[in-house]
C-alpha cells in the first residue's frame, strides 16, 4: 500500500491554482477598466454633454452613447452631419437618401430639426437672384409644372413670380418691367385676368374700359404695380374737358348725381380748377353775380380761392355800363364797390359813369375802373 502524499507535494498544486485565478482576475479587471470610460468622460446619465459645446437635442438626447463614442473612444468624434450621416463612417447612422436632390451645402443649412429629416426647407439666403432653375428644373429640386410651357412662365426666371418662402401666393414682379402693360394684360394673354374690358362699369363714375378709349394705354393711369386703384390719367390733354368726359369716354355731368344743371357751352374748367378730383368744384353762380361778356369762363376771374380785381376783372365786363353794377339798387351788385346813385356829380339820368367826365376810359379823372375820386 502507498503512503500519502506529502503536506508540500498537496500545496503545491493549490497554491499555484488560486495564484493562477486571482491573475487572471486581475488581467480582467484591468481590460474591463481600460475599455471604460472614466466619470469625467462618462456617456454617463449624469454627465453634462454641455460642457463638450455640442448640446444633446432631438434624437441625440435618447441615443446611446455607444453609438456615437464607438469602442469608448470620445477623442476625434464627428461634430458635423456630415460625419456620421454619410455611409462608410466609423459611426453608422442615417445617411443622405439615393433620391436626394444633389447638393454640396451642409445637413443643418436644410434640416434644423434634430427629431426627423421631413419638414427640411433650403434656406434661399445663398441662392442668386435670376437662377432659381440651377435647381429647380426638375432633377435637383421641382422644376415648372406642365401650365408652364408658354410665354414668360416658360421663360422667365421663377422668382419673377414666386416668392422663396412658397410658391403661392404668386404675382407677376412688375419692378424694372419696360413692356407695355397689353403685352400680357390682352384678352387670351398671361394677364387675361385682368383687362380693359374685365373691369369696365364698376363704377357710375369709373373712366370706361371700352372701344372708344382703345388707344389710350394702361400705363396712361395707372401708375402703381400693386393696385389698380387710385388711377388718375395723366397727363390731362389740352383742350375743352367735355372731349372727354362726355358720359361715353369719361364720367360726365350725367353721371354725377346732384350735379348742377350746365349749358351746352360750359365747359368742366368753368368750375373745376384741378385736374385730380372733383371736389372744390364752384357751385353755381349766385342770381346777384355781376353780369360778364358771353364766353368768360368763371376760371378766368376766380383763380384759386382769389377774384380778379381791378382793369383786368373789367375786361371781362367791358360791354356792359358801369351804372349795371355801381349803382344804388342795381341788380347785379355782389361785391361791387362805389355803388353810387344817379345824378352824382351832375351825371344825368341813363348816363354812363365814364361820359361825365369823370371816370376812365372815357373820363379824365383817376385810375381806370380803380379810383372812383
Amino acid at each position: 500500500m502507498k503512503s500519502n502524499p506529502s503536506y508540500k507535494t498537496l500545496l503545491m498544486p493549490r497554491f499555484l491554482l488560486s495564484a493562477l485565478v486571482m491573475l487572471s482576475l486581475s488581467v480582467f479587471s484591468a481590460l474591463a477598466s481600460a475599455a471604460q470610460p472614466d466619470a469625467a468622460q462618462s456617456g454617463g446619465r449624469d454627465f453634462n454633454h454641455m460642457s463638450t459645446g455640442f448640446p444633446l437635442v432631438g434624437l441625440h438626447a435618447s441615443a446611446e452613447c455607444g453609438s456615437c463614442h464607438v469602442g469608448g473612444i470620445f477623442k476625434g468624434t464627428p461634430r458635423n452631419c456630415s460625419g456620421c450621416h454619410a455611409k462608410g463612417k466609423r459611426v453608422v447612422a442615417t445617411a443622405m437618401s439615393s433620391k436626394h436632390l444633389i447638393t454640396t451645402e451642409a445637413c443643418d443649412v436644410c434640416h434644423t430639426n434634430a427629431v426627423t429629416f421631413y419638414g427640411a426647407r433650403y434656406n434661399h439666403g445663398k441662392a442668386v437672384a435670376g437662377q432659381c432653375s440651377t435647381c429647380h428644373n426638375g432633377l435637383i429640386a421641382t422644376g415648372r409644372p406642365a401650365g408652364h410651357r408658354t410665354a414668360n412662365k416658360a421663360t422667365k426666371s421663377c422668382d419673377s413670380c414666386h416668392r422663396t418662402t412658397a410658391w403661392l401666393p404668386s404675382s407677376w414682379n412688375h419692378y424694372g418691367s419696360t413692356s407695355s402693360c397689353v403685352t400680357c394684360h390682352v384678352t387670351g394673354g398671361e394677364g387675361a385676368a385682368f383687362v380693359k374690358t374685365a373691369i369696365s362699369g364698376t363704377s357710375s363714375e369709373a373712366f370706361a374700359h371700352n372701344a372708344a378709349n382703345a388707344a389710350i394705354t394702361c400705363e396712361s393711369c395707372h401708375h402703381s404695380y400693386s393696385s389698380w386703384s387710385g388711377a388718375i390719367y395723366s397727363p390731362h390733354a389740352s383742350g375743352t374737358c367735355s372731349s372727354c368726359h362726355d358720359g361715353v369716354r369719361a364720367t360726365g355731368t350725367a353721371q354725377k348725381s346732384g350735379h348742377t344743371s350746365v349749358s351746352g357751352t360750359t365747359d368742366c374748367t368753368d368750375c373745376h380748377s384741378g385736374t385730380t378730383t372733383w371736389t372744390g368744384a364752384l357751385s353755381a353762380k349766385p342770381s346777384t353775380h355781376i353780369v360778364y361778356n358771353s364766353g368768360t369762363s368763371c376760371t378766368s376771374c376766380h383763380v384759386g380761392s382769389s377774384t380778379t380785381s381791378g382793369a383786368s376783372l373789367h375786361g371781362y365786363v367791358s360791354s356792359y355800363a358801369c351804372t349795371t353794377c355801381h349803382l344804388t339798387g342795381a341788380s347785379n351788385t355782389l361785391g361791387v364797390s362805389g355803388k353810387k346813385a344817379v345824378g352824382h356829380e351832375g351825371m344825368g339820368s341813363g348816363d354812363d359813369c365814364s361820359k361825365s367826365g369823370c371816370h376812365k376810359p372815357l373820363g379824365n379823372k383817376g385810375t381806370a375802373y380803380t379810383n372812383w375820386d
